[in-house]
């Protein structure tokens, strides 16, 4: 019984110093030449588990060391009543207060202190399997995008920075996992697709709004395509007293905008908005819109354009 206790706790003390490896992750350059990559991750997964140790500190505590005098006021002050020929000064002493206010110090003694300490435990081991498949949607441009594939514990995740060509979408994630003896297993998969960048920020740019009637009217970017291109609005009725109203506030669907070359126009009738008298403001809104998960949105300064055609109806 006695060498299996030892046991446990010499367990225990390794457990607290040893070195796991919690964390891998491999990095896929993106050239063109292959559109697909597997990649292998192996780490282990542990929890945190605590112990107590006590420890000499030094303490300190306050005690009290008598009392000192403390005086205010006192020196001198005039006194005058009048007399026959003037006024009469003398000089006398001044109100005086004084109390008795305790002094402390403060004593150091050596003291025992208790502290937690966290380790990691070892639960198992864990392989991932992952598969990259890259879709480049323009042949034109020359990609150079890096998707990072990192496995922490037993828990999968991705990054990509780009060469600011192309959006990176996240277009389908998927991931199944299973135990193999006391190894955990994963396999994943990661589907992306390059979006070539500079047709799509430009054909977000806006100018020129107007409302002509019940249509407004603004100018955008030119463009061959506008799959990745989303429009919305939003109307507010502005009020003198009061809170504003807002009318309108939403994306707006493929058919409510016509676009003709660099010309949009949206019908706001037909979206249910009926301007009466007072004052409106009109917010006409191009963004980027890719179907999956932007990966890379923070590499691009401006993804969006807006316009305001504030109107007044008498």
């Amino acid at each position: 019984m006695k060498m299996l206790i030892c046991l446990m706790t010499l367990v225990a003390s390794l457990n607290a110093f040893a070195q796991f490896r919690t964390s891998d992750s491999k990095t896929f350059v993106y050239d063109g030449s292959q559109n697909s990559i597997e990649v292998i991750l192996r780490t282990e997964k542990t929890h945190t588990e605590y112990r107590y140790e006590d420890y000499t500190d030094t303490c300190s505590r306050t005690e009290m060391a008598g009392y000192r005098t403390v005086c205010t006021g006192g020196g001198s002050m005039t006194q005058c009543h009048p007399g026959p020929h003037g006024p009469i000064c003398r000089t006398i002493p001044g109100p005086r207060h004084c109390y008795q206010e305790p002094m402390y110090r403060t004593v150091y003694y050596p003291c025992t202190r208790t502290r937690r300490i966290d380790f990691q435990v070892k639960d198992y081991d864990v392989e991932a399997r992952v598969i990259v498949d890259v879709t480049k949607v323009s042949p034109e441009a020359t990609p150079g995008e890096t998707i990072n594939v990192r496995l922490t514990g037993e828990t999968l995740s991705y990054t990509a920075t780009g060469s600011k060509k192309f959006f990176i979408v996240k277009k389908k994630q998927d991931e199944r996992s299973f135990m193999n003896g006391s190894v955990k297993m994963i396999d994943g998969l990661l589907a992306v697709e390059l979006v070539e960048a500079a047709p799509v920020l430009k054909a977000v740019k806006m100018s020129d709004i107007a409302l002509n009637g019940s249509e407004l009217n603004f100018t955008v970017g030119q463009a061959e395509t506008r799959a990745n291109i989303g429009f919305s609005l939003k109307v507010e009725h502005k009020k003198l007293f009061g809170s504003d109203t807002v009318l309108f506030d939403r994306e707006l669907a493929q058919g409510e905008v016509a676009v003709n070359d660099t010309k949009a126009s949206v019908d706001i009738n037909k979206l249910g908005v009926d301007l009466e008298s007072g004052k409106y403001e009109l917010t006409a809104k191009t963004f980027v819109k890719v179907g999956g998960q932007f990966m890379n949105s923070d590499q691009f300064e401006s993804l969006s354009a807006s316009k305001t055609l504030v109107y007044k109806i008498r």
